[in-house]
């Protein structure tokens, strides 16, 4: 299976707001840090050279830039979440992405094959076999306290604090 069902009792999903703020924040900080050494680059000093054809040049690069910088955050933000929902719960057991690779691999294990459930800035799981398998508590379309909380309700058992 290619992706974790949706259609489950419980899904969590990357959420997709706070990606974008995320990626946009920081393409935002390159976008005015790049006009800033653009516009020192061609507007400093007192050269004879200098024409206001300097000041067009510094507009045409910064909107070039923008569209450039805007592309590539869309791009990232559509990467961040388009691998589908990241942990799936239902009464029976759940479906884990494991984290290797891009998007992770869909994992589905039964309540029966878990031994251990931790939190911290992630939700690892340990199975019967020793395999770990961890989720990121933080932007998901669900807070962490409500995907603690269906994990313990679901599962039976407490989620420990690592």
């Amino acid at each position: 299976m290619k992706r974790i069902p949706g259609d489950l009792s419980f899904v969590v999903r990357r959420g997709t707001g706070r990606w974008t703020v995320l990626i946009g924040g920081v393409s935002a900080a390159a976008w005015v840090l790049l006009m800033i050494l653009v516009s020192a680059g061609l507007l400093a000093g007192d050269s004879p050279d200098r024409t206001n054809g300097d000041a067009v040049a510094v507009v045409a690069i910064g909107l070039c830039a923008l569209v450039v910088l805007g592309a590539l955050a869309v791009a990232a933000v559509r990467i961040a979440v388009s691998g589908g929902p990241v942990l799936a719960l239902d009464s029976v057991g759940l479906w884990v992405r494991n984290s290797r690779g891009l998007w992770g691999t869909p994992v589905w294990v039964p309540w029966a094959g878990v031994s251990q459930l931790t939190r911290s800035r992630r939700l690892t799981v340990l199975t019967t076999d020793g395999v770990r398998y961890s989720v990121p508590l933080r932007f998901n379309d669900r807070t962490p306290a409500e995907i603690v909380g269906a994990v313990g309700r679901f599962s039976g058992r407490p989620v420990l604090e690592a």
